[in-house]
């Protein structure tokens, strides 16, 4: 009967298929995965992956979850997805903003290319549009 070699999830993660040829000694591959497991559990959380959780999770543009009570859980959904849009509408209206001034006060180096000006532009409307639709009260709720 063949005994299962053990395994080492995070000691494989990082050194990948080069692994198996080092060779590495049981006690050796132990005490690096528990390191490994002892530096993941004291990393920080990375502020990308908990700002997606807290998307997942129905947090407005605040970072925080929607307040408003008697709520559907989809309804506080498209809520906090609508503050998301205008606050992303918002910065491209900073952005614009910006690059107006740029044009008005700079030399043509410091300047947005038409094309970037064009799509910030375009990111309005469409994120405004969305913002509206999320907003508008759903045609299938009852009357309150």
């Amino acid at each position: 009967m063949n005994t299962p070699y053990p395994t080492y999830p995070r000691l494989q993660a990082l050194l990948g298929a080069a692994l198996p040829g080092l060779q590495l000694s049981t006690t050796a591959a132990e005490a690096l995965e528990v390191a490994l497991a002892e530096v993941h559990e004291q990393a920080p959380p990375s502020a990308f992956f908990a700002r997606l959780r807290g998307i997942a999770h129905n947090h407005a543009a605040d970072g925080q979850p929607w307040r408003e009570r008697q709520l559907s859980e989809a309804r506080g959904r498209e809520l906090a997805e609508a503050t998301r849009c205008l606050a992303a509408l918002s910065a491209c209206g900073c952005v614009l903003l910006a690059a107006q001034s740029a044009r008005e006060m700079d030399d043509a180096a410091a300047q947005c290319s038409p094309q970037v000006e064009e799509g910030l532009l375009h990111a309005v409307v469409v994120l405004a549009d969305h913002a509206g639709a999320l907003v508008e009260p759903d045609a299938c709720a009852p009357p309150l």
